[in-house]
Parts: structure tokens; sequence; C-alpha cells
């Protein structure tokens, strides 16, 4: 039998059941959370998303009023309806069990603003496989590769609709070979302190419009013993 938990993420405000096992909330969701409310217009499609925790953050405080999640795992995926419950707000936020490499079959063409996703970081073979399948389903591609993901989007989007992400650094290179039909707008790498290297970065890609990219300042996440002052800011949000 599968049990869950009920957090608190960001202030105590906003809880969310989560999986014991699985994929569970971290900083990198919240990170994507409040770098995606600063762009992110009408229709919103999140891939992945797990709990549902960012498709309710973007409804409950960033004001979207229409956003919807799609996740393959049915655990998540039912997460996501008690905690559509817990916070009262179907009538914006709707979460679909399904596939996102069958997009042609769950959604018509041209249908979102914009999406945002937090996708798989490894390479499916590479790099240690954790044996539990809700945590190896969530770090490696094995269901849905960077190839996909594109396509997907590419089908999803309206014209100059937005694509906004977080992903890991070591991976950019495959960012930039699958961008066909996208321009990048906006780069910002995510240090976990100061002094070491980026592991992750934020990336706005807009679809069918040329453009020069813009390189924003980093991300510091921790200073000292605790959190930076911006990512503080970021923990603090109220509904």
């Amino acid at each position: 039998m599968v049990g869950y938990t009920l957090d608190s993420i960001i202030s105590p405000g906003f809880r969310f059941y989560q999986p014991e096992q699985g994929y569970r909330v971290n900083i990198d969701t919240v990170i994507l959370y409040d770098f995606a409310k600063r762009h992110v217009t009408g229709r919103v499609l999140e891939i992945g998303s797990a709990s549902g925790s960012t498709c309710i953050l973007l409804s409950k405080v960033a004001g979207v009023v229409d956003v919807t999640g799609v996740e393959i795992n049915q655990v998540h995926h039912r997460a996501s309806l008690k905690n559509l419950g817990l916070h009262s707000c179907g009538d914006r936020v709707a979460f679909i069990h399904g596939d996102i490499n069958a997009y042609k079959t769950l959604f018509r063409p041209q249908s979102f603003h914009a999406i945002v996703t937090n996708p798989p970081f490894y390479r499916y073979g590479t790099g240690k496989i954790s044996p539990r399948e809700p945590i190896a389903a969530s770090h490696h591609d094995r269901s849905l590769t960077l190839e996909a993901l594109f396509a997907a989007a590419r089908y999803l989007l309206r014209p100059d609709g937005v694509l906004i992400m977080l992903f890991t650094t070591r991976r950019i290179d495959e960012i930039f070979m699958n961008m066909r039909g996208f321009a990048i707008e906006q780069l910002r790498f995510v240090h976990r302190t100061a002094a070491r290297p980026s592991d992750v970065f934020l990336m706005t890609a807009r679809k069918g419009r040329g453009g020069r990219p813009s390189i924003i300042p980093p991300l510091i996440v921790h200073e000292g013993a605790g959190y930076s002052a911006e990512a503080s800011a970021m923990l603090a949000a109220t509904p």
C-alpha cells in the first residue's frame, strides 16, 4: 500500500501530500516555480507535474488561472488530486495521468502559451540507477528524452509561446542541439554556494522567434549556514 506524507513546502501555509517513496519536492522545485511565475501567461502546461506543487503555486500565488499538469506516475498523480482538493483550486488547475510522449492524443496542437518543466537529468543507462523505480524514473530519461520533450513543446506551444525549464548544467550542450524552432531568451545559472560551479540552470526559450539570449545574474542558493536572501524570499511565499 502506498503511503503519503503531508509536508510544508515554502511557507507553512502551503502543505502538500507526497508519496513516501519516489520524487519529493526540494529547493529546485521552488526555484523553478519562482522563475516560471515571471514568464508564464495564458494557458500553462507543466510536463512532469509530480505531486502538483508547481501548478498549485502558480495558481495560488502567481494568479495563473488556467494550469494543467501531466504526470506519468500514477502514485504522484493521485497525490496531485489530493493536493487539488486540499488547496481548493480545481476551477483553475487540472491534473492528467498520462504519458507526454502521446501528446498528440492528449492535447490539440498549439494548446498552450507556456510550458514549465524539470525533466529527468540523466540519460538512461548512464550513472547509478536507483533500484526504486519511482526514483529511477524521476532521475533518468527512460520515459522522457530531451528530444521527445522538445518535439512535444513544438507541437503544444502556440506561436511565440515560451518553454521554461530547469535542467542540469552537465547537459546544456544537448539543450542547444535540440533548440530547432526555439530561440533562447534567458539563461540563469544556479550555484549551491558562490564558491561552487553551477549544477543546474534556468532557461526560457521562445517558439519561432529569434533574438539575442540574455544571461542574467546567477542565483546563489546558500550563504553561510543557511539560505541566501533571495532563496529565503522564495521560500516565504504565502497563500
